[in-house]
């Protein structure tokens, strides 16, 4: 009988929490604490430099204020008399379009001012420009008259020669001053200079070139 019976397998071992005899307590066994990743204090790191990164770009394109552009965009003449009978002569009435161009994120709000005509060295009228303000990112345009006159002085045998070639050719400068406000939180003053020369056709009383700088 003892040889047909079989050897029956040991049940596993089982860990118990063993008591503490004296305290009469159960010592439980700890599980061993995880390690805190390493990356966490990289990718930390990380976030602040991107932050950085475009705090500065942002700085450097909305809160950098930059000169306007200002120009004669467009003339017209609305009376032209000439002459070199006695001496040479002319008599002149423009109407300009000056434009203000604002590139900044913030209005430009501007002074009135006033610019200068010139034929060769001469002061021959004056430019009025109002004052105004050109809006965030926008242009602002101004139309303005100007009486140019011109008789006798330094340059008249220049004048005799222009007017026989039947070219006239003017300079027109304006300083233009403001205020630049960015994001209603800043305000920074920015000066530009206009700089147009106008070029005008004595035979049909009209411009025939207008260039700024």
């Amino acid at each position: 009988m003892h040889e047909n019976l079989q050897a029956l397998p040991l049940a596993p071992s089982q860990d118990y929490p063993k008591r503490d005899m004296e305290s009469g307590t159960l010592n439980i066994p700890k599980k061993p604490r995880q390690k805190k990743s390493s990356k966490f204090p990289v990718c930390l790191l990380a976030g602040i430099v991107i932050i950085c990164a475009v705090v500065l770009i942002f700085a450097s394109i909305v809160l950098r204020p930059r000169n306007p552009d200002v120009k004669i965009s467009s003339v017209a003449v609305k009376k032209l008399v000439h002459g070199t009978s006695s001496s040479p002569f002319f008599n002149i009435t423009l109407v300009a379009e000056i434009t203000v161009t604002n590139t900044n994120f913030g209005n430009f709000k501007f002074q009135n001012t006033t610019g200068s005509i010139y034929y060769g060295s001469e002061v021959v009228g004056n430019l009025s420009i109002p004052e105004g303000r050109a809006g965030a990112r926008a242009e602002e345009k101004i139309n303005v008259t100007a009486d140019v006159k011109y008789h006798g002085g330094s340059g008249m045998k220049n004048l005799s020669s222009d007017i026989n070639l039947g070219l006239l050719e003017l300079n027109s400068l304006a300083k233009l001053s403001g205020r630049v406000r960015l994001l209603k939180i800043m305000e920074k003053t920015r000066t530009q200079e206009m700089n147009c020369i106008i070029t005008l056709d004595l035979n049909r009383d009209a411009v025939d070139n207008l260039a700024c700088n």
